[in-house]
């Protein structure tokens, strides 16, 4: 089995995790991988809404072109307004606001530290009372209004302030393994010999609805695609089995749906199967839940078979994913055999 478990590959996943890609700035990342890929694809460039589009060539042409896919762009927020005490009012990208109270963030290409703050849960009058976003403010130490508007913070984005560590047994935590994951096994698989020509597809704005799979499945036209995700894992204490989703260490998931797609069946058999006869983890989803960029290209011109691999994480869309590299490992080997299967 080819291993993400070596230090240089675990170096990508980290440097890919520490970037910063908020949705709608991608462009730390979309650098990052270009830079990694450059010398492994015939062709790579950025598309018009920041996309990055990269070919690689493999010992045989498909019928019909295979691309894959991984969205660049993590949780986050964006900030909309300064107050007269200097805090700064935000917008959140995909996540909730109950998980946000006392998180670290860093604001901007400046990286300005910050905490989101709240009212203290002991001085609110109901102490039931659910966090709401509009309880929440960015506290970046700014003395008062003009001096946050000195720093040129109006408009720009944080993203969550959180290293990358290697946990217990076997697991790894950081933000943005959603999905980083999923560019992480692009860039790995652009320095394999391939049986088929493969179209890496890295998008933008996933978490805001798809804009960039929709752009990147115009231009390629696939006939098949392989998306690449995080997805949750709620195999934690007080779920019931059929509530978990998936479980880490478990091995990469193979959704049959999910809440936007009907993933193609023959593609998913044909996962399990590869899984099956190369004794690698599989599992799926006990629940429907989620979606990924699978539902915009699903939609795209005629129609495009869509399967999915996603990474079990838990804590999904914090500053804190908990997922294992064994699991990382099976995406890998199972996404490289399925380009051969095709």
């Amino acid at each position: 089995m080819m291993s993400l478990n070596r230090k240089m590959d675990l170096e990508l996943l980290e440097k890919l995790c520490l970037a910063h890609g908020v949705s709608g700035y991608e462009d730390e990342v979309a650098d990052l991988i270009i830079d990694t890929i450059k010398d492994n694809c015939d062709t790579v460039m950025k598309d018009g809404v920041g996309n990055v589009i990269a070919f690689k060539k493999g010992k045989k042409t498909p019928k019909e072109p295979i691309m894959l896919c991984a969205h660049m762009d993590e949780v986050g927020f964006s900030v909309k307004h300064i107050n007269d005490d200097g805090t700064l009012d935000f917008l959140e990208v995909g996540m909730s606001p109950t998980v946000l109270p006392s998180k670290r963030v860093l604001v901007g290409k400046n990286r300005i530290p910050g905490v989101i703050s709240s009212r203290p849960v002991h001085l609110s009058p109901d102490k039931t009372h659910a966090v709401k976003q509009a309880d929440l403010v960015i506290d970046i130490g700014a003395k008062d209004k003009a001096q946050a508007e000195s720093l040129g913070v109006f408009g720009d984005y944080a993203a969550f302030d959180s290293d990358f560590t290697l946990l217990g047994d076997g697991l790894v935590k950081a933000k943005a393994l959603d999905d980083r994951i999923g560019c992480a096994v692009m860039c790995m698989l652009s320095g394999c010999e391939l049986e088929n020509d493969v179209y890496f597809a890295f998008t933008v704005g996933e978490e805001l609805g798809g804009t960039g799979a929709t752009a990147a499945t115009n231009r390629i036209k696939p006939g098949i695609c392989l998306v690449l995700e995080g997805t949750t894992a709620s195999d934690l204490y007080g779920y019931e089995e059929k509530d978990k989703v998936c479980k880490v260490r478990h091995g990469a998931v193979c959704p049959f749906m999910d809440g936007g797609t009907f993933y193609d069946n023959g593609l998913y058999k044909t996962i399990l199967d590869l899984a099956d006869k190369n004794s690698i983890k599989v599992q799926t989803k006990t629940k429907v839940a989620g979606g990924t960029d699978g539902a915009r290209i699903q939609r795209c011109g005629k129609g495009t078979k869509v399967v999915a691999l996603s990474l079990p994480c838990r804590y999904i869309h914090t500053s804190s994913s908990v997922a294992s590299v064994e699991d990382m490992e099976s995406i890998l080997c199972l996404s490289k055999l399925f380009i051969g299967s095709i």
